[in-house]
């Protein structure tokens, strides 16, 4: 199976820059949402549960997979 993704640069640029960093912004929200939970679990920031459980709200509404 392949995939090709096309963009009429410099038109669509933003677009191509959201679909080339796709990855780095995965990683990013997944280091953050272990973060917070190591400050919660291992450093007694309780408040920090609930930014998580926002933040994996937003992961959920906008269907991305960790």
């Amino acid at each position: 199976m392949k995939a090709i993704l096309e963009f009429n640069l410099p038109e669509d640029k933003e677009d191509f820059e959201f679909a080339n960093n796709g990855i780095n912004y995965y990683a990013a929200l997944c280091e953050f949402d272990n973060w917070l939970r190591s400050e919660y679990k291992y450093n007694g920031k309780e408040e920090m549960f609930e930014v998580r459980k926002k933040l994996n709200e937003f992961i959920n509404e906008n269907n991305v997979k960790i």
